[in-house]
């Protein structure tokens, strides 16, 4: 852990001098809220499953932006080489990653809620401790599936192109269930009509991560 740390802190510092992954996110995020915003009518009062549907397609595709750059920055210089020949083991590093990837997502999303709830309407504001722990369930599978996802494309040189053919078709189910319950949340309905679908989300994110740390030292290394 005490390796991982170092890693996390030298991925934090980096992504403080030079915000651009973040800074893309967010920008991404912003555009297409607005956008999604135009087609909605003047004065029409949005569904909820409407509403939980433009929150999560602006989520996602900000979250992918940000999710290749984590792994991706470690070929530059051979400085993953240099990881691998130091104490830190391959599993500690993915766990590292995922770390980060877990926070840039936070980060962007306490960015891009604010103005769903301005461009959208406050009566989405209900809910929101439940709704708070759905973002962090699904932003900890996306973390999970995505750090995997760019380990295995960090070496290929196609990063940007393939990170999302590989990711997307990995976390739809996990999408579904997550506009599924913020939907029932914006519908302010009882906890206990989608608490199942929140324990499989949280399956998810568990299954991704132990995946993540049982082949990531074979795919790091090749």
């Amino acid at each position: 852990m005490r390796y991982a740390w170092l890693v996390i802190r030298k991925d934090l510092r980096t992504g403080l001098r030079r915000p651009q992954a973040l800074l893309s996110m967010l920008f991404f995020g912003f555009l297409l809220l607005v956008i999604l915003n135009v087609a909605v009518p003047a004065g029409t009062a949005v569904a909820p499953e409407t509403g939980a549907g433009i929150l999560w397609v602006a989520i996602t595709f900000a979250a992918v932006l940000g999710l290749g750059r984590t792994v991706a920055q470690e070929k530059e210089n051979r400085c993953l080489e240099g990881l691998l020949l130091s104490p830190l083991s391959p599993e500690a590093l993915f766990g590292a990653k995922m770390t980060v990837n877990f926070l840039l997502i936070c980060l962007a999303q306490a960015a891009i809620l604010p103005l769903f709830f301005i461009l959208y309407g406050d009566g989405f504001l209900r809910g929101i401790p439940m709704l708070l722990l759905v973002l962090l369930t699904a932003n900890a599978g996306f973390a999970a599936t995505g750090t995997l996802c760019s380990a295995i494309t960090a070496g290929t040189g196609r990063n940007e192109a393939l990170l999302p053919m590989l990711f997307f078709p990995l976390v739809m189910p996990l999408i579904a269930m997550a506009v599924k319950v913020s939907g029932m949340i914006f519908a302010a309905e009882e906890p206990a009509r989608y608490s199942s679908w929140l324990q499989v989300m949280a399956a998810f994110a568990c299954i991704f991560t132990g995946l993540g740390f049982l082949v990531t030292g074979r795919v790091i290394r090749d």
